[in-house]
């Protein structure tokens, strides 16, 4: 069953598909930005409070601390990827700001 949802514009101010298509990129591509710039502060704060925690060991050891956007974002590109051992290796060999071992 689809749904089909109409929304009456008040203004004669029509965009094309190519004119929101470009706007909704510009928004990404901003948003991708932001979250750079503040990337790195948010991995040392991680980091900092992550250190009373390595102490553990055997399968409580700590082995990598990344926040909820990272987590969130490898989970949805590549649907099961924090399963897989090999990825996980690969993901702390290019990003060793969140390598706690």
């Amino acid at each position: 069953m689809s749904l089909n949802i109409i929304i009456k514009s008040g203004t004669n101010n029509r965009k094309t598909n190519a004119q929101i298509a470009e706007g909704l990129s510009r928004a990404n591509q901003e948003a991708v930005i932001r979250e750079k710039a503040t990337y790195d502060k948010r991995s040392r704060e991680l980091r900092k409070g992550a250190e009373k925690f390595r102490k553990g060991n055997g399968a409580f050891r700590l082995e990598s601390i990344m926040d909820a956007r990272t987590y969130m974002r490898h989970a949805q590109e590549r649907p099961g990827s924090m399963s897989d051992d090999t990825y996980r290796k690969e993901l702390l060999r290019d990003n060793p700001e969140i390598d706690c071992r």
